[in-house]
């Protein structure tokens, strides 16, 4: 099984070639088989190819093994996949922009709120390479958006405001001195 990268990696930040259908870089189905079987290890609701160290316009979700409220219950892998946007004024048409908190396997422990629109049109190719559009709302939405922003070269924490970052850095490192202090705890046997 492929290793998930963290935020230190650069390919995380940079933007990723097209999937090639004609020339793949990896196989399709090995790939998509990776990408479910760490996102189901680690408990995610997505992951994308950067994030395995692959630099390829390729993602995966899977909500069909887990409950989260507003999702659609089926996992799919998404090929070349993007948003439909307004490109004069920069912004989803007809949109209701909402906060919610999220986390990234990349980014292990660290939770934070993000401002996304709550409804997406996309278009993507299947593993076969055929194209679909379809329209997405609620978490699906979100969790597709966060996937393609990593498709982009960018990570969440780009997309949180200086406040709830610098809040979400101090709650982790606070996480990090309690597990330690636990851990010598243990260890000396108390």
């Amino acid at each position: 099984m492929m290793k998930l990268v963290t935020e230190k990696n650069q390919i995380l930040k940079e933007v990723c070639a097209p999937f090639d259908f004609e020339n793949p870089i990896v196989d399709q189905e090995e790939l998509i088989t990776n990408l479910q079987a760490v996102r189901q290890e680690k408990a995610g609701l997505g992951l994308s190819a950067p994030q395995l160290g692959i630099n390829s316009r390729v993602f995966v979700i899977g909500l069909s093994d887990m409950t989260v409220e507003g999702a659609e219950d089926y996992a799919k892998a998404f090929f070349n996949p993007q948003i439909f946007w307004d490109q004069t004024t920069n912004t989803y048409p007809d949109n209701e922009l909402t906060y919610m908190v999220e986390g990234c396997l990349s980014y292990p422990g660290m939770f934070l709120k993000i401002k996304r629109p709550n409804h997406i049109i996309m278009e993507w190719y299947t593993e076969e390479g055929e194209r679909e559009v379809d329209e997405f709302s609620g978490m699906t939405s979100r969790i597709l958006q966060h996937e393609i922003d990593h498709l982009n070269g960018v990570t969440f924490d780009k997309k949180a405001s200086t406040y709830h970052l610098q809040q979400a850095r101090r709650k982790l490192k606070a996480q990090l001195r309690a597990r330690k202090r636990f851990e010598l705890i243990k260890k000396r046997g108390y």
